[in-house]
């Protein structure tokens, strides 16, 4: 009998043991959005809200995209903005050891890791950061190869409207 209790104790320390050592999901998926509990940055759930890539500067341009989510309130909010390159970088590194990244791995890809953990939209290509290389460059984060570079402002880019942040 006192073996049965030894074991039943033991067994009731593993448990609770794995309990405590299994892994929070770093995102949390909501119903329009995901939060990232390391960082604090709350990203939209679809990563192409607006169904193709916007110019920085032009006509229907990222910041009047992101005018027009705040005066609707997207997802109840009114504090949507370009993800700084800290952020992009952020979520692109964890992408990629979640999906232990290989160039010569389709599936391992950043925007492929990211859809599979409940991200809608995510493209192959870049998107826009709020952080400035020079006067004509944009850094961009690129969601296939996960690295994030700077880019002339000139050329359309997808983006990805995040809030909050730490």
């Amino acid at each position: 009998m006192r073996r049965i209790l030894h074991l039943a104790g033991f067994l009731a320390l593993l448990i609770l043991l794995s309990a405590c050592s299994s892994k929070v999901n770093r995102l949390v998926m909501q119903e329009k959005t995901a939060i990232d509990t390391e960082t604090g940055v709350i990203w939209m759930k679809n990563a192409n809200l607006a169904n193709k890539p916007l110019p920085w500067r032009a006509d229907d341009n990222v910041y009047a995209f992101i005018q027009n989510l705040n005066k609707s309130t997207f997802g109840g909010y009114a504090d949507w903005r370009v993800p700084t390159r800290t952020e992009m970088t952020s979520l692109l590194n964890y992408a990629k050891k979640t999906g232990k990244y290989k160039i010569e791995k389709v599936e391992t890809w950043p925007y492929q890791v990211l859809r599979n953990l409940g991200f809608q939209d995510v493209k192959d290509y870049g998107y826009w950061t709020s952080t400035r290389e020079s006067n004509s460059e944009m850094y961009i984060a690129d969601f296939a190869t996960g690295k994030v570079t700077a880019k002339p402002e000139d050329k359309p880019y997808y983006l990805w409207p995040v809030r909050g942040g730490r």
